[in-house]
């Protein structure tokens, strides 16, 4: 298997590699006090999620952005509180579920 690597200078003086890895989407995940968040970015599009969990329920915020515009903003309430297992499934299920909708 050949992979072709390119080269792309910015004004700064710096290199970024183009090709394969920079066409792939960027997953950021982060466990803060309360659940947990992630995010996807991939060129101008950017997908978040965010769960936080309290005593009495589950919060779940999810939201789209194309050229740093919201386009898509959705709030679940869930009224229990999830456990850590399942807040994991849940961001591990959005992340499998977002990347397969991109086009490689």
């Amino acid at each position: 298997m050949t992979v072709a690597v390119a080269w792309v200078f910015t004004g700064a003086g710096t290199a970024q590699a183009a090709g394969p890895a920079a066409a792939s989407p960027q997953v950021d995940i982060k466990k803060h006090s309360t659940g947990k968040e992630a995010t996807i970015t991939y060129g101008d599009a950017e997908w978040f999620i965010h769960i936080d969990v309290d005593q009495d329920r589950t919060m779940i915020i999810r939201t789209e952005s194309q050229n740093g515009k919201e386009t898509k903003n959705q709030a679940e309430i869930v009224e229990r509180p999830m456990s850590n297992a399942e807040v994991d499934r849940i961001i591990n299920d959005w992340v499998s579920g977002v990347k397969s909708t991109l086009k490689p």
